[in-house]
């Protein structure tokens, strides 16, 4: 059971972490005369998400969490359509909702930190909760906004924290990976 968790985990946190180099990427990169179009694309982005996740609640089975996965594609697609009709104001939304999902996968870190990677009987173990921690603060920041007055200055913070849950990501599938003992078998399987 622990390692199908550990094997879901894993792919995630691969998958999250391409996606949010990539994110930061083009985050950084975006000149400051193309951002009302990574907006509009980050807004049909959020929609076509919601409504994926929509119709995979509508064609799956009914569980509780099913039901939050439908709740949360409900709350994206709202968010999408907000991106799209209030364009001139969503950088300060944007950093909202960049500062609010740091925090959302800086707990979810510290979470795994203290399920596998402490189980898992690595050395330094405790650096992904410290990382875990900075991740939170990092969204806090974002979420403030007070140091940022321009959109590319915005952008610019935020493509580095998207840069920094990167590499956390990254950090989190290395520790959370349990270790063989010297007999052979796992240390997790008791």
């Amino acid at each position: 059971m622990l390692f199908e968790s550990l094997d879901k985990l894993k792919r995630n946190s691969i998958m999250s972490s391409i996606l949010l180099v990539a994110l930061g990427v083009i985050i950084l990169v975006c000149p400051e005369n193309y951002i009302p179009s990574l907006m509009l694309a980050f807004g049909y982005t959020l929609i076509v998400l919601a409504i994926v996740m929509m119709l995979n609640f509508f064609s799956g089975k009914k569980s509780l969490m099913e039901y939050l996965k439908f709740s949360g594609a409900l709350v994206l697609g709202v968010v999408g359509i907000c991106v799209l009709v209030f364009r001139s104001d969503i950088m300060r939304v944007l950093a909202w909702l960049a500062g609010f999902l740091l925090i959302v996968d800086g707990g979810r870190t510290l979470f795994h930190s203290f399920t596998y990677a402490r189980r898992s009987k690595r050395k330094g173990w405790w650096v992904l909760t410290i990382l875990s921690l900075m991740l939170m603060a990092a969204g806090v920041i974002l979420f403030a906004n007070q140091w940022w007055d321009t959109p590319t200055m915005l952008m610019k913070a935020i493509g580095c924290a998207v840069f920094f849950s990167a590499i956390v990501s990254a950090i989190r599938l290395v520790w959370t990976w349990p270790l063989r003992d010297t007999k052979g078998g796992l240390d997790d399987d008791e």
